[in-house]
């Protein structure tokens, strides 16, 4: 009784393509690479935006370096990662509302934040940040169309976005801003020393005064 083998090419069977875009799709490691630089680089524009009047040359630094992060995001997710190339109309597109995209999210997660220490500012920075967050994702989605804005759920967003200014606005004007831990201590120590000086110099206007008495009372006994 003999024994028939198969080829070795029919009993073979292709092994899966391995590697960080094995399939066209990107491992868990190297997504989280891309979702990090999306949220560091929205965080620290966040951070940016709110702070600004405390220190205006290191808070735009910050702004800009989380601007740069969040379009290096963006070149990771939308070109690296991407199953075809975009064009180079598109390219530029992805760019530009990337970066709005990033500055929405950051008014919007800064305001919210920070809203009880920069009442006036949050109230209006929270619902821009909304409505420019909403606009640059459909303007930067691949299925998004500007139709999409004039719509119902873009209606909706609207009046959410008008509710929150009326209601944060309101709130603000009943409230005092709250001391930032960022820059307040320098203020107090600076205005600290300026107070004791006029007791510093009270003994000494006293001086002449005492001096002058002693020399009347002299005076008096001879």
């Amino acid at each position: 009784m003999s024994t028939i083998t198969a080829p070795s090419h029919e009993s073979t069977t292709p092994e899966a393509p391995s590697g960080p875009t094995a399939g066209g799709t990107p491992s868990v490691h190297a997504r989280y690479v891309g979702a990090m630089l999306y949220f560091v680089g929205a965080a620290l524009i966040a951070g940016a935006v709110v702070h600004y009047p405390i220190d205006p040359p290191v808070y735009t630094v910050i702004c800009a370096v989380g601007a740069l992060v969040f379009l290096l995001g963006t070149v990771v997710n939308e070109f690296v990662f991407a199953a075809e190339r975009p064009t180079l109309t598109r390219a530029i597109s992805l760019v530009a509302f990337s970066l709005l995209l990033s500055f929405g999210v950051g008014l919007l997660g800064g305001g919210i934040q920070h809203f009880e220490q920069f009442p006036g500012r949050s109230a209006a920075m929270t619902p821009i940040g909304l409505l420019m967050s909403y606009a640059a994702f459909v303007a930067k989605d691949q299925e998004g169309r500007w139709r999409d804005l004039v719509s119902p759920f873009g209606a909706g967003l609207l009046v959410v976005a008008a509710l929150t200014w009326f209601g944060m606005d309101a709130l603000a004007s009943t409230m005092e801003p709250a001391e930032h831990d960022h820059g307040t201590s320098e203020t107090s120590t600076d205005q600290t020393p300026a107070d004791p000086a006029p007791t510093e110099q009270a003994p000494a206007d006293q001086a002449p005064t005492d001096a002058g008495d002693g020399h009347h009372d002299e005076g008096h006994s001879h």
